[in-house]
């Protein structure tokens, strides 16, 4: 009787448990003929990469090749846990460091730390 309520209260806490978070998708991958990811890699759901129609990187989006962020937002560089010997990653901010920033409606400022430092999210 104790081995098939154990049994039990096994097979049920292994089924509470959720499933695997999968990250949002952010742009479409194409297959190419080897199986391997090829194609269209851009952000644009739809057709793929038109840069004179493809919106500009929002808030705490990766800046791009060409540095470029939406309207009032800022291409910032910063580095990570193994600050300068690792990799320079970039994202679109508004920066706030500075006691006169004023962060958009619905943000405030925060540190990020290992991150782009002081901005608005």
């Amino acid at each position: 009787m104790k081995t098939s309520l154990l049994l039990a209260a096994l097979a049920v806490s292994l089924c509470a448990c959720p499933g695997p978070a999968t990250p949002p998708t952010t742009g479409t991958v194409t297959q190419g003929g080897d199986g391997t990811a090829g194609g269209d890699t851009t952000g644009d759901d739809t057709t793929g990469g038109d840069p004179t129609t493809d919106p500009a990187p929002g808030l705490g989006q990766d800046c791009g090749a060409d540095d470029a962020c939406a309207d009032g937002l800022t291409c910032v560089t910063y580095y990570g846990i193994a600050g300068a010997s690792g990799p320079a990653f970039k994202s679109c901010e508004v920066p706030c460091a500075d006691a006169k920033a004023v962060c958009p409606e619905g943000t405030s400022c925060v540190t990020i730390a290992d991150g782009p430092g002081q901005v608005c999210r």
